[in-house]
């Protein structure tokens, strides 16, 4: 397992992390009648064993149901072993922002978790007014003072949103939407991250499902993802590889995220993805032929336009 340094933060984590939304509530593409999201066993064992291969960093969010429970509980019952855990804060959509919300939230955070410190609070789904025209950076600069959190970020959809958490002095990590089909951030995001010092996490690498065989279970009304995920399967078989594959290599590469959010629902799916992450990144070669799979258009790559679950 690679590590890397979060310079604003004061952290060492692992450069692939464990999104565990799926562990909270219903998540993804799945096949009709069928559910993706774990059982309690089997999500102990997916974490278990992902600590066991050196993965540091937990994504979690109060949004993403029990999540941040199960994982306070399933870490007790692992001796709180030394780990890392993003939480959030939000979304607060346009609903103004109250100072007595903001830390109700993080002292749930913190009773679910089991946690004294919060290491990473992410303002989930962030927009420039929230970052520069709220009260929301002084309230969590306050909870950092007093020591409830370590570090403060940004999880952002969209470029202006991302460039604005580059800007603020008070954030430390970036949290954007990357992978084969959507590389809006390529161009501008992340050079500017790298120029920044702000470490940059990676989030929907398999695009709910899009990017993996359960591409076949996408509804009609989402033909077109579906052919620009068949253009990149069959890309990826060029190379003599498979999709998913593909998709997490891709997002491995020099020029990607930092640190590589994925999410399973079963063990065998993180046991394949570790695999996959121990062969590196794509070629340069590969990288950039796959610049060529990226998508424009907002409502084919964005899962908030898509009406699935989760």
């Amino acid at each position: 397992m690679e590590y890397l340094e979060i310079p604003r933060a004061g952290l060492r984590v692992s450069r692939i992390a464990l999104g565990t939304v799926e562990f909270g509530m219903e998540y993804g593409l799945c096949a009709p009648g069928k559910i993706n999201r774990p059982q309690a066993a089997e999500a102990e064992a997916i974490l278990g064993t992902a600590l066991e291969h050196g993965i540091t960093l937990l994504d979690t969010a109060p949004a993403y149901g029990e999540s941040e429970i199960f994982l306070g509980k399933a870490l007790q019952g692992l001796g709180q072993p030394e780990v890392h855990i993003a939480t959030k804060i939000g979304p607060f959509g346009e609903d103004a922002i109250r100072a007595d919300a903001v830390r109700q939230s993080l002292e749930r955070s913190l009773r679910n978790l089991g946690r004294e410190r919060l290491d990473l609070v992410q303002i989930h789904n962030a927009t420039a007014s929230q970052l520069f025209n709220s009260p929301l950076l002084e309230i969590l600069a306050q909870a950092r003072e007093q020591g409830t959190i370590g570090a403060v970020g940004a999880s952002v959809y969209g470029e202006e949103a991302a460039l604005a958490a580059l800007n603020h002095p008070d954030i430390a990590t970036l949290q954007i939407a990357y992978n084969l089909l959507d590389q809006r951030m390529a161009d501008r995001v992340l050079p500017a991250a790298k120029t920044r010092g702000i470490a940059v996490l990676g989030r929907s690498v398999f695009l709910k499902g899009a990017l993996t065989s359960r591409r076949r279970y996408l509804p009609e009304r989402l033909n077109k993802l579906k052919e620009h995920a068949e253009t990149a399967a069959n890309w990826a078989e060029h190379h003599a590889l498979t999709l998913p594959e593909a998709a997490l290599r891709f997002c491995l590469a020099e020029e990607a995220p930092g640190s590589v959010l994925i999410g399973v629902s079963s063990l065998p799916e993180l046991q394949a993805a570790l695999a996959v992450a121990g062969r590196g990144p794509l070629s340069a070669e590969q990288h950039a032929e796959a610049a060529g799979l990226a998508v424009a258009e907002e409502e084919i790559i964005d899962p908030r336009f898509w009406g699935i679950n989760g």
